[in-house]
C-alpha cells in the first residue's frame, strides 16, 4: 500500500539550495540581445609547466562537457544561438586553433562581428576534479558564467556555479547498489562530469533572462540546413503534472541538439502555437492545426508527447520515483508517424537497493524521494529516448532524404 508523505517531510524533500543569485543588468529584459555565442570555456587553473603539473585529459574533459551541456540546457531559451561547431570554426579561422587560446585576447566587439552575435557567453572554470579510488570518489566543477554585449563590452548576466558528486566507501553509501554503480561510473570522466554538468547547468540558468521570441517570417530553407524540429508543448495524463511536463520539454529540446535534425527554440514555437489556438501551461487543443503552425515556423518535423507518469511512491522499507514518457516523431506535411515510443524510468531506493545498516534501512526511502532524483530520472528519460530516436533505422531514412522544399534545387 502506498502511503503519502506529511506536509512537513514532503516541505523537506521539496526544499533546495539556491546557491548565489545571478546578476542580471538593469533594463535587460526590455532590450534583450537576439543572437547569442557561446564561447569555448576557460581553465583558469595555474598548472605550473616548470614543476611538471600538466593538465590532466580529465580536465579537458570536463571542460568540454560542461560547455556542451551549457549550450545545450540554453538552446530552448529566446534567443538566437550560434551553434558551437560555427562558433569554433569562426574563432579558428581569426585566431588561430581554439585550444591556443589566441581568440581569447580579442576584444568582445571583434569576436561578436566575427561570430555574428550581439553578446557572447563566456565561462571561466576555477574548479575541476576527478578523483576515484574504492574508498573516496569524487568530480567537482567551480565555474563563473557571464554574458557580455559584443557592442559595449557591459556584463548582462553574470551567474557563478558549482557542482560535485561524492562516494566510495569512506562516506557510508546507504545503498549497495547505489554504491556499486557510482564506482563503475568514476572510472569514466564523460560520465561523471555529464552528470554534475547537468546540475551545474539547470542551476545556472535559474537566473537567466529568458525573452520572448517573436515568431517572425519563416526562415529561409536550404538543402544545407536539414530538417527543423519543433518540439510541441507535451499534453499530460492530470492537470497537476503541466510544470513537470515542462521541464521535460527542455531536457527533450536539449537532448535533441545531438541530433540530425537542426531544433527550433522553444520560445519561437509556442509564438506560433500561440497563433493557432494555444494557451501557455495548456495542453494542445484538440484538432489545433498543427500543419498551418509548422509552415510559419519553417519547421519540417514535430516531435509532440503525453507524459503518462510523473511521481513517487512510498513504503516505509523502499520508495521508487517514476517518469513515463509517450512520443511521436511527425512529418509536419504529410502528418505520416516516423517514430513512436513508450517509455518509462525509475529509480528505487531502500529494501531493494541492499541498505548497509538500519539507519539507511530507514532514510534511504525518505531521501529517495528528494525532487532532485525524480527530475534526474526525467533527464535520463528524455536523453535515452532521443538517443533512440535518433538511432531508428525509419528516422535515418527520414532525415536523409530530401525535402521537397530543396528537392529541386540547384
Amino acid at each position: 500500500m502506498t502511503i503519502r508523505l506529511g506536509s512537513v517531510a514532503m516541505a523537506v524533500l521539496l526544499a533546495g539550495c539556491g546557491g548565489p543569485k545571478a546578476y542580471v543588468r538593469e533594463g535587460f529584459s526590455e532590450h534583450p540581445p537576439k543572437r547569442v555565442a557561446v564561447l569555448p570555456f576557460v581553465i583558469t587553473y595555474p598548472y605550473d609547466q616548470d614543476a611538471g603539473v600538466v593538465r590532466p585529459e580529465s580536465h579537458t574533459i570536463g571542460r568540454d562537457v560542461l560547455r556542451k551541456t551549457f549550450y545545450y540546457a540554453f538552446t530552448p531559451y529566446g534567443y538566437d544561438d550560434v551553434p558551437l561547431a560555427d562558433v569554433d570554426a569562426a574563432l579558428a579561422s581569426g585566431w588561430g586553433p581554439v585550444d591556443s587560446n589566441g581568440w581569447s585576447s580579442a576584444s568582445p566587439q571583434a569576436l561578436g562581428q566575427a561570430l555574428g552575435a550581439d553578446a557572447l557567453i563566456y565561462g571561466d572554470i576555477s574548479r575541476l576534479m576527478h578523483f576515484s579510488t574504492p574508498l573516496y570518489t569524487e568530480t567537482s566543477l567551480q565555474a563563473s558564467l557571464r554574458m557580455v554585449d559584443a557592442a559595449t563590452g557591459d556584463v548582462l548576466w553574470k551567474q557563478s556555479v558549482k557542482a560535485a558528486e561524492r562516494g566510495g566507501a569512506l562516506l557510508k553509501k546507504g545503498q549497495v547498489v547505489d554504491f556499486v554503480k557510482d564506482q563503475v561510473r568514476s572510472l569514466n570522466p564523460s560520465v561523471k562530469f555529464l552528470r554534475i554538468s547537468d546540475m551545474a547547468a539547470e542551476r545556472g540558468l535559474k537566473g537567466m533572462p529568458n525573452p520572448p521570441m517573436e515568431l517572425g517570417a519563416a526562415p529561409v530553407r536550404s538543402a544545407m540546413s536539414g530538417r527543423r524540429l519543433a518540439v510541441l508543448p507535451l499534453a499530460t495524463k492530470r492537470p497537476q503534472w503541466q510544470k513537470a511536463s515542462n521541464k521535460l520539454r527542455t531536457y527533450l529540446a536539449a537532448s535533441l541538439q545531438g541530433t540530425p535534425f537542426t531544433i527550433l527554440e522553444i520560445n519561437r514555437v509556442d509564438a506560433a502555437m500561440r497563433d493557432v489556438g494555444w494557451t501557455e501551461g495548456q495542453p494542445l487543443p484538440e484538432g489545433a492545426p498543427l500543419a498551418a503552425a509548422a509552415e510559419r515556423l519553417g519547421a519540417d518535423t514535430l516531435l509532440r508527447g503525453t507524459v503518462t507518469t510523473w511521481g513517487r511512491s512510498y513504503w516505509v522499507l523502499a520508495s521508487q520515483v517514476k517518469v513515463e514518457l509517450l512520443l511521436e516523431l511527425i512529418d509536419a506535411e504529410t502528418g505520416e508517424v516516423v517514430w513512436s515510443q513508450q517509455h518509462k524510468n525509475t529509480r528505487q531506493a531502500g529494501l531493494l537497493k541492499g541498505p548497509t545498516g538500519y539507519k539507511s534501512l530507514v532514510t534511504a526511502p525518505i531521501t529517495g524521494l528528494k525532487t532532485s532524483n525524480l527530475e534526474r530520472v526525467g533527464n535520463h528519460l528524455a536523453r535515452s529516448m532521443v538517443q533512440e530516436l535518433a538511432e531508428s533505422p525509419a528516422v535515418l531514412t527520414y532525415v536523409h532524404e530530401p525535402l521537397a522544399s530543396t528537392a529541386s534545387a540547384p
